[in-house]
């Protein structure tokens, strides 16, 4: 039943105003829309989000290679020093194209990466006119780290359950990438054989044991998983 709340006289259920008084007859049981206090988050789509920073990367690098240019042209009426870092932004421009463009294919990324990297390195070798290091040392050094990641990379892929076993291929990518620019390093300088390495692979070859061990016999046998979750 349903009552006016001025006179209190009995109204009909569907009644919007007292037939006696013309008040407006108040329903509590209606639900009430209540402002939003703040305005909604929209979500900015991930394509979005790489687009604006890769326009805003191109806009500072093309701003910083300008600088460079004008100035060397300024100071030495030709482009002379400034090669060195209009060939760097030009690399770091091409390396955030590939992660924005491939973001969700990590093996292009990789193999783009090493291809840039490599050109940048190979040009800043023959600037004098000739190649000096870039064949004996550079490009083996850009082979081994992308060799490196591909491995890294393909072991996640394998297993994306098992963290353990990524981490264990991350520290054996760093121990024998280490070992082999060791390795590169001193042969070119004409004293073969491992120095700093040893440093690295003490640090990296317990852990990665721990990592193994408990990928194969820890994860299997105490199911860490259960137990956090709990």
């Amino acid at each position: 039943m349903t009552y006016c709340s001025r006179c209190g006289v009995e109204v009909e259920e569907r009644a919007e105003a007292c037939p006696l008084c013309e008040a407006p007859i108040q329903r509590l049981d209606e639900p009430r829309e209540e402002p939003a206090r703040y305005p909604d988050v929209v979500a900015v789509p991930d394509r979005q989000v790489r687009y604006l920073v890769w326009i805003l990367s191109t806009a500072a690098l093309s701003s910083l290679a300008l600088s460079f240019a004008t100035l060397d042209v300024v100071l030495n009426q030709s482009i002379t020093w400034s090669l060195y870092p209009l060939t760097a932004a030009g690399v770091i421009w091409l390396l955030i194209t590939l992660v924005v463009a491939v973001a969700r294919r990590p093996i292009f990324v990789i193999v783009g990466q090493a291809v840039a990297t490599g050109g940048f390195l190979f040009f800043i070798d023959i600037l004098d006119g000739r190649l000096h290091w870039f064949v004996p040392l550079a490009l083996p050094i850009v082979a081994v780290v992308t060799g490196a990641s591909v491995l890294v990379w393909l072991v996640a892929r394998v297993s994306r359950r098992a963290p353990a076993l990524v981490g264990a291929a991350v520290l054996f990518g760093c121990g024998a990438g280490s070992v082999a620019v060791d390795l590169l390093v001193s042969a070119y300088l004409g004293d073969p054989g491992m120095s700093w390495s040893f440093v690295v692979l003490g640090a990296a070859v317990p852990l990665m044991v721990f990592l193994l061990y408990f990928h194969v016999r820890l994860g299997r046998a105490l199911h860490l998983a259960r137990i956090l979750h709990r």
